[in-house]
């Protein structure tokens, strides 16, 4: 009776340790989608065409990974298709027979470009990852300087809450998409619930060896952007630092 007691107990442990490791991995799975999610926010509404661009700029996007592109360009038959590859990570919680640990799963969507704004804060459908050797892309070339009253022209003007409606972090894409900026310049945002979005336009290193940055936030009632003071660089240009400012 006592064997068959432990015996259950164990099958139950390792059943309940079974099902942990899927709750993990299903979440790892989540969090990559969510991640190619928000790289295809990151290029909502992009004016870029050409399909080397396209695939260059997505490259450059933290923790995303270009494995194809096809097509030639956005306005062509069948656009162009990137497939990417992003890491999920969840946590596994602590179990009998292990400890907590952190889960890992390695996932490939396909984003499309059409010509069109795309879809926001919708994942791109999962892909099976291609074989072979990944695209690579040459350096960009030097971006020219980025104008500030253009960028601060071109940013939306929100009206004070709660007269109009808040801040949305696709209105500020979609307004910066429209400006056609050199490929070279990224473009970040973030934004902090409904009352502000923080930007930042950061282009590559110059012949000086230094890069450029411009920040800018959007809140109701007032919009603006600027060049970061050397106190806001040691920070990074990010759109982090473009909320966290007193400007």
């Amino acid at each position: 009776m006592r064997l068959t007691v432990i015996a259950a107990l164990a099958v139950t442990a390792m059943a309940a340790a079974g099902c942990a490791d899927a709750t993990a991995e299903a979440n790892a799975v989540d969090d990559a989608r969510d991640k190619a999610m928000q790289a295809g926010n990151a290029m909502y509404g992009t004016r870029l065409v050409k399909a080397d661009d396209l695939g260059h700029h997505i490259a450059d996007l933290k923790g995303v990974k270009v494995l194809k592109v096809t097509g030639t360009g956005a306005g062509d038959p069948g656009g162009v298709r990137v497939v990417v590859r992003v890491s999920g990570v969840a946590q596994r919680n602590e179990g009998l027979f292990q400890g907590p640990g952190r889960v890992t799963a390695d996932r490939c969507f396909e984003l499309a470009f059409d010509g069109r704004p795309g879809e926001w804060d919708t994942a791109p459908p999962p892909t099976p990852c291609p074989d072979g050797a990944p695209p690579t892309f040459a350096p960009w070339p030097e971006a020219p300087p980025i104008s500030v009253p253009r960028i601060e022209r071109a940013l939306p003007k929100v009206n004070a809450l709660p007269s109009g409606r808040g801040v949305e972090e696709r209105d500020v894409r979609a307004a910066l998409a429209k400006l056609g900026l050199h490929p070279a310049i990224r473009i970040e945002t973030e934004p902090q619930s409904d009352f502000a979005v923080g930007v930042a336009l950061v282009s590559g290193a110059t012949t000086t060896g230094k890069g450029r940055c411009v920040l800018a936030r959007v809140t109701p009632g007032k919009t603006k952007a600027w060049v970061p003071s050397q106190a806001e660089a040691t920070q990074g240009c990010n759109p982090h630092t473009a909320l966290g400012t007193g400007r």
